[in-house]
């Protein structure tokens, strides 16, 4: 579900990546990253999701920028890093050098392996088969390559694991997804359906704990039905497999790597770069430049706040942007969670935790607090006492009649308003209420 819209809900795969537009040539000037996080230097590591995010917030939090100047500076920083990424991902030939204190515990290999050459062409590397004794023996292809470079895994890792939701009955996937295949980290080598199975695991109390999964930075993945691993792509490459025509999901995207088997409708918004649910741009979403989010054509309420959702949310502080949770856009223009909302709402709480505005129509409400002003008569000592406010609606100061009810502002009605001091009313005039 995509993080974006008023209502909508983010991939559980977004990522942060951005890969439509041409990088600002000024953006590295501005952000002067240290030498671990070299956009174009000659270290040879990954730039890591943290590593971005970090960058994202620079600029975004840079006074001397734009609006539109951060939007063009953060959609060409992650084109930046994703190109960086594959590059140094591509030299290595997919291949990580994983700690040794993970691949002591792998033994296993998987039933084949299959890598893509410097032509792009796919090619069997590597395939194990039983003898007679049951011994695993191997068959080397045309690309051969030294043994100890066959990946190894765990056995659990190979395993194949079922997505539970499914109206056909047992899938493939995860609690979270339904697919036939594993993403391999493309840091420790480890296989994980998706990335939310990671952060999962990253939370358990280990000592030895993966980052978390970059899935722009995925190059291969393990079949669950045959266990074969390969490149990145729709079909398992192994013709014996059954996938290998039917496919491993329903939806893939060869951009950022997302796998879904269920039945519902998905795009890939190249301004956000990452999958979104919905039908498409022009059909049922657009994208707002300035909020740089996918917004809902339904929605004629729409308040740009730029980068709204580059953010945390103002409740649990989780982000928005990568968010799997459906996402609550409130009158004011701000996102959270529906859930966080939901919660805060309960406690009744009815403003905004971060602007002060009203979340929503609280017009109803309002008429209720008129009615208990009317009914309920003020003390005679506070019959000509009046009070300056502030409305933190429409932003605005007025003078208004005291009453233990609330503050009402005379220019909007609403009772979202602020005391600011009171005073004796000396005339007629005075004593009117707004």
């Amino acid at each position: 579900t995509p993080a974006l819209p008023v209502g909508v809900s983010a991939l559980p795969d977004a990522a942060m990546a951005f890969g439509g537009l041409d990088p600002d040539a000024n953006a590295n000037k501005r952000l002067k990253p240290n030498a671990s996080v070299s956009l174009h230097g000659t270290n040879r590591d990954t730039t890591s999701q943290a590593e971005l995010e970090k960058l994202i917030r620079a600029v975004a939090t840079n006074p001397s920028l734009t609006a539109e100047q951060k939007n063009t500076t953060i959609q060409g920083l992650r084109a930046s890093v994703w190109q960086r990424n594959q590059r140094v991902l591509s030299s290595t030939g997919g291949i990580a050098k994983f700690p040794a204190s993970r691949t002591s515990r792998k033994v296993h290999p998987p039933s084949a392996y299959y890598r893509r050459d410097t032509q792009g062409v796919v090619a069997l590397v590597w395939k194990s088969h039983n003898n007679r004794d049951g011994d695993a023996a191997s068959k080397k292809g045309d690309n051969s390559v030294e043994d100890e470079v066959i990946p190894k895994f765990t056995e659990s890792e190979l395993a194949p694991t079922y997505h539970h939701g499914s109206e056909s009955g047992e899938a493939f996937g995860c609690a979270h997804y339904a697919r036939a295949c594993k993403l391999r980290h493309p840091i420790s080598g480890n296989l994980y359906t998706c990335r939310l199975c990671c952060e999962q695991e990253r939370e358990n109390p280990i000592e030895d704990k993966d980052q978390p999964l970059d899935r722009y930075a995925v190059t291969e993945v393990s079949c669950m039905k045959c266990k074969t691993l390969q490149p990145t792509g729709k079909y398992c490459v192994n013709p014996d497999c059954e996938l290998h025509k039917k496919g491993f999901a329903k939806y893939y995207c060869d951009i950022c790597h997302f796998y879904d088997d269920r039945p519902r409708p998905i795009f890939h918004c190249p301004y956000c770069n990452t999958c979104r649910m919905g039908l498409g741009l022009g059909i049922d979403y657009r994208h707002c430049m300035r909020c740089n989010a996918c917004v809902s054509l339904s929605d004629d309420d729409h308040r740009c706040i730029p980068q709204k959702l580059q953010g945390s949310c103002p409740i649990c502080h989780d982000s928005l942007f990568s968010s799997t949770e459906p996402l609550r856009g409130l009158k004011c223009g701000h996102v959270m969670h529906l859930s966080c909302f939901t919660e805060y709402r309960r406690e009744q709480n009815y403003t905004c935790p971060l602007c002060m505005r009203c979340v929503e129509d609280m017009s109803d409400y309002f008429s209720l607090l008129d009615q208990a002003v009317r009914v309920q008569t003020m003390p005679p000592i506070y019959q000509n006492t009046m009070i300056n406010v502030y409305c933190q609606d429409c932003e605005k100061t007025g003078q208004c009649k005291y009453h233990f009810v609330g503050q009402k502002c005379p220019h909007c009605g609403s009772y979202n308003t602020r005391e600011m001091g009171r005073f004796e009313s000396t005339s007629a005039s005075d004593s009117t209420s707004g």
